[in-house]
């Protein structure tokens, strides 16, 4: 049954009530199951307050009876407990019905009752005046915590106490003091029914509650898990033309004359500004669903990312006339980089774009066990109402045109959304003309110290196989490529590109993620290595560079990068794969005697 049909069903019966304490066939079912369920998780508790009680009072038989009257009621104990003991055994089978299960649990609860009533007359056969008190407590603990259904419960208790008025009847016991324990029985019965239907009425609509609590939660996950699907799909979708685009706009600023090129630089701005206006579009609505983006905090070095993301500021921030500071020791911190470096980014270009200021630092400070990470600048600053506001949605204190150039306003909801998944705590700290500090809260880590990298790479060069089953990205990509000096085979499928490998074996391997035939772009590279017989370098690129993606791409050594393609960052990354394949086949092609 559909979650529609569910809910349609639960209102009805909402609506129609349960004054008798019966729901529909298809409901009563399910919340028979679940009030067993109950029953079974509470057994253990109450089989050994039964327990305890036949135990005691069978020592009270002993202590305060004759020996001969405490013998002749010690069967009766017996009795009693085993039937708990029964019952409690075979309600525990994960094989028993429901229904026989709550016929044994209550046919404990009848035997116990009729047991303790035949003590007491027993008793008094003998001569001892046995008070009623005992059969008083059972009424008590069935009607109170058995959770037994009204009827079974009234059932039982109602025939044991009956079973007691009949002895006394036929013991010949008249008079007042029948009526008296007999009005007695009575009014607790009446009493304990009014409770447990009370009891069980209540239990009824709280479940109903919570069966439609249950059924909003999983419509919410549903709709959470579409939304994600949908993101994913329109982030492929979208962004595979821009990632085109970005790519022939490269290419026409590497030719043509100068006209041409500042033409082209223009253009390749503009797709760079509406590749970051839906990255950012995309990263909000993925952080505000549950699940949507999580973190996979590892130990990292953290100055070569705070060194990067400067560097990436650096041609804005010349052009701005702002100074860029960094004061960072070689220290480690536990984070999940990715996230931590697009949350960092987001406060640099919030900063270049809004702050006005003449000097921008990013610094790092130990404090304890945590590092005190801090993005501060002197700019206009901010007041306290502007501080409340300026973490909303599309909020932007000094945009009112709406200008795009200025982003969306997106840029701090999307810190504050990065920082509660990293679990970084963030603090603002601003007055109006003394410039905004936030800072960050990391938890300190070790790192291995890593080698320097090379100096003086060579010239881009190397063989390339590419992967990619749009026609147009493929175009565009195999073009920059080859025109950075690289060999390229363009295939559309694994198919094209397994005929290809046998012809030249490359020395690199990019391949899209989203594939048309069956599988996705980490198996073709898997095919291709297999086939080629070695561990090629291999590049995946992916419009959604989800951490579960990125888990897949770690232990396959695989690099992922993210669409729109950089061609700044796709060059630099194409010198680290392919410079020590140039330097093994220099070396293979020495002279022995050199």
């Amino acid at each position: 049954m559909n979650f529609e049909a569910q809910e349609r069903l639960l209102l009805a019966q909402q609506r129609r009530g349960y004054a008798r304490l019966r729901f529909v066939p298809a409901l009563e079912g399910e919340f028979a199951a679940h009030r067993l369920q109950r029953i079974r998780r509470r057994l253990p508790l109450i089989v050994a307050t039964a327990v305890l009680f036949q135990l005691v009072y069978a020592l009270l038989d002993f202590l305060a009876m004759p020996l001969a009257v405490s013998l002749s009621v010690l069967p009766l104990r017996l009795l009693a407990l085993g039937a708990v003991l029964l019952a409690f055994v075979y309600c525990r089978r994960p094989s028993a019905s429901p229904q026989r299960s709550l016929v044994a649990y209550a046919g404990a609860y009848l035997c116990t009752g009729a047991c303790v009533a035949a003590i007491i007359h027993l008793a008094w056969r003998q001569g001892l005046a046995l008070p009623y008190d005992g059969l008083f407590l059972i009424l008590l603990f069935g009607y109170l915590l058995l959770g037994l259904p009204l009827r079974a419960i009234s059932l039982c208790s109602w025939s044991f106490c009956l079973l007691f008025v009949g002895l006394c009847l036929g013991f010949g016991e008249t008079g007042s003091e029948l009526a008296y324990q007999g009005l007695f029985l009575l009014c607790a019965n009446l009493i304990g029914t009014v409770g447990a239907y009370m009891q069980e009425h209540g239990q009824r609509s709280a479940w109903l509650n919570l069966r439609l609590l249950n059924l909003a939660r999983l419509r919410a996950e549903a709709d959470d898990a579409r939304k994600l699907r949908l993101l994913a799909a329109a982030s492929h979708d979208l962004r595979q033309p821009l990632n085109a685009m970005g790519l022939f706009a490269q290419h026409l600023v590497e030719q043509g004359d100068a006209k041409t090129r500042r033409i082209s630089s223009r253009l390749a701005a503009s797709v760079e500004q509406l590749g970051r206006l839906l990255q950012s579009l995309l990263d909000y609505s993925r952080l505000t669903l549950p699940g949507g983006i999580q973190a996979s905090p590892q130990p990292f070095a953290l100055r070569p990312l705070l060194e990067r993301l400067l560097g990436e500021m650096a041609p804005q921030a010349r052009q701005q006339g702002l100074q860029l500071v960094l004061d960072c020791a070689d220290l480690g911190v536990r984070s999940d980089p990715l996230l931590l470096e697009r949350l960092l980014r987001n406060l640099l270009h919030n900063a270049l774009r809004h702050a006005r200021a003449r000097r921008l630092s990013l610094s790092a400070r130990p404090a304890g066990e945590q590092l005190v990470l801090e993005v501060a600048d002197d700019g206009r600053g901010l007041s306290e109402a502007e501080q409340a506001l300026v973490f909303e949605e599309f909020r932007q204190l000094d945009n009112p045109g709406r200008n795009a150039e200025r982003g969306l306003g997106l840029g701090l909801a999307i810190v504050r959304q990065l920082a509660e998944v990293l679990e970084h705590p963030l603090q603002l700290h601003s007055q109006p003309g003394v410039g905004a500090r936030f800072v960050l809260l990391l938890p300190l880590a070790e790192v291995p110290l890593q080698p320097p990298s090379p100096e003086g790479a060579p010239a881009l060069r190397g063989r390339i196989l590419l992967l990619e089953d749009d026609a147009t990205g493929r175009e565009a990509l195999a073009g920059l490529l080859r025109r950075w000096g690289c060999e390229v085979q363009a295939c559309a499928d694994l198919a094209e590109a397994l005929a290809a490998l046998q012809c030249a074996p490359p020395q690199l391997l990019i391949s899209d993620y989203r594939l048309a035939e069956q599988g996705d772009g980490l198996q073709a590279i898997e095919r291709l290595r297999e086939a080629a017989g070695q561990m090629l370098p291999a590049l995946l690129i992916s419009a959604d560079l989800s951490p579960e993606l990125q888990e897949r791409c770690l232990p396959a050594h695989v690099i992922p990068l993210g669409k729109p393609l950089l061609p700044a960052r796709l060059r630099q990354v194409l010198v680290a794969q392919l410079q020590p394949r140039q330097r093994l086949s220099r070396v293979d092609e020495a002279p022995a005697d050199a």
